[in-house]
């Protein structure tokens, strides 16, 4: 887009490139989704809820739960306005990395995004339809956001949301290999790693079983690079 080499000459074209591509991912989410209805935002977002539930439930993506919330009720409190307080790296972000995509088709709005976190997040809490337009309210606010994979994975059929994983590697073949396979399985959904290392032998120690040496954690750090 044109407008986005003006940004560092005028700061508010940020704004305006971001209305654009505002203007572009409801024109990519409302023809995939076959939204009827487009000039009024505040019913698009309602329509756009709910399909945008239905069609991550039948692709196997979002978690069926989601169907048990008003969905009627959590459209309407969407605050489409709030689509206006991105700057066009940030919905730039939203846009490449954390909607959700079919085919590389994207099929979610920004407030049906924050609703869709705040929905799975609210999932187990008594109130829970009050509780999840509260999260959202306070996502589409800027005042607080969820980690990466939070923002990923709630409400979705694998609602992973921690970020960092520490684990601890213990002193033997088996145990290392399988805390590798476990740090891969782990990092498979958003989160951060740390090992401790601790436990295992250092260069030069014996080895029972064989009677040899050990080479250390550095050959080990090599294969789970």
């Amino acid at each position: 887009m044109t407008a986005r080499t003006m940004v560092e000459k005028e700061p508010n074209y940020s704004y305006v490139t971001a209305r654009l591509l505002l203007n572009n991912l409801e024109n990519e989410v409302g023809a995939f989704l076959e939204i009827k209805e487009r000039k009024d935002r505040s019913k698009m977002y309602v329509e756009a809820l709910a399909k945008t539930v239905d069609k991550g439930i039948e692709l196997d993506f979002l978690n069926e739960e989601l169907k048990t919330y008003d969905l009627t009720k959590m459209g309407e409190a969407l605050l489409e306005e709030r689509d206006f307080q991105f700057t066009y790296l940030g919905l730039q972000t939203l846009y490449d990395r954390y909607f959700i995509t079919f085919e590389e088709t994207r099929y979610e709005l920004p407030q049906v995004f924050f609703m869709r976190v705040a929905m799975g997040l609210a999932l187990n809490e008594e109130n829970k339809e009050e509780k999840a337009i509260e999260f959202y309210k306070l996502l589409s606010s800027f005042d607080y956001m969820s980690s990466t994979p939070t923002l990923f994975n709630s409400g979705t059929k694998r609602p992973q949301l921690s970020s960092c994983y520490l684990t601890t590697v213990p002193d033997d073949l088996s145990g290392i290999y399988g805390a590798i396979r476990d740090n891969a399985l782990l990092s498979k959904w958003a989160g951060g790693l740390g090992n401790d290392w601790t436990n295992v032998r250092a260069l030069g120690s014996r080895i029972k079983g064989t009677n040899g040496k050990s080479q250390g954690i550095v050959p080990f750090l090599k294969v789970s690079k």
